[in-house]
């Protein structure tokens, strides 16, 4: 059994696997439950073989897992941090600095590669909302970064004056009070971006979500796509394989 750690910019997913399939999916864990405490009581009676960790958080917080994953199991269990690649598993990198590609998107890069061999647009819809595009070969042709539903609706209401920020939902379309209109009009700018970049790509393009937010922007989609809400766990659970 493995253990599996992503470690985003505002959450802890985790899972275990065998090797082959996701066996158990943990409870994702905001920022702020990040503590020593909580983390040994969800993992003090796990026994993993493997830990394989992807990082794009605050180091502060690689820290705390990293001291309780060395009070639990010290050096009886073999640790893997994965890190972006040139090329692997199929997948050849498409940025100019190969490593300069955040690892989580590496890792969703990998894990759609495995998933299917057609021209694939990966959309992770998280804090940031991230797309890239994977051709036939394997080949990544880059990506795009922009602010995630959460983040767009916070800096509206940081640099405004009038504008607030509200978790509350709404009907989408054209509003008749302000939250409403924030709700639709980040919505609608998340699922603009996304229609933008598929409309360029083939006809034939399998289009992936996964992040919090990819069943929100799914629904008001015009493009026919399949939720991965685990992409980067699995491409993680693949990498891990070959580390020993």
């Amino acid at each position: 059994m493995n253990l599996l750690l992503d470690l985003g910019n505002s959450r802890l997913k985790w899972a275990l696997n065998d090797n082959t399939t996701l066996i158990k999916q943990g409870k994702s864990l905001p920022h702020s439950e990040l503590t020593t405490k909580q983390l040994t009581q969800l993992w003090q009676d796990l026994h993993p073989e493997k830990i394989g960790i992807s990082c794009v958080g605050k180091t502060d917080l690689l820290r705390c897992i990293e001291s309780v994953i060395d009070d639990l199991w010290g050096n009886t269990v073999l640790r893997f941090h994965a890190q972006t690649q040139a090329h692997a598993f199929d997948v050849q990198n498409g940025y100019l600095h190969p490593e300069k590609l955040g690892v989580d998107r590496w890792l969703a890069l990998i894990a759609a590669r495995q998933k299917t061999l057609t021209h694939t647009c990966i959309v992770d819809c998280g804090t940031a909302i991230t797309v890239d595009i994977l051709d036939t070969k394997g080949q990544h042709e880059g990506g795009l970064i922009c602010a995630g539903l959460n983040l767009m609706q916070h800096a509206l209401a940081s640099h405004t004056a009038d504008l607030p920020f509200s978790t509350q939902t709404h009907p989408t379309g054209l509003a008749k009070e302000t939250n409403a209109a924030i709700y639709s009009g980040t919505l609608f700018a998340a699922c603009g971006l996304i229609e933008h970049i598929m409309a360029k790509q083939p006809k034939n393009t399998t289009l992936l979500l996964t992040g919090g937010d990819a069943p929100l922007i799914a629904m008001h989609l015009n493009y026919p796509c399949t939720i991965e809400s685990e992409l980067v766990l699995q491409g993680l659970a693949l990498t891990l394989q070959s580390f020993k």
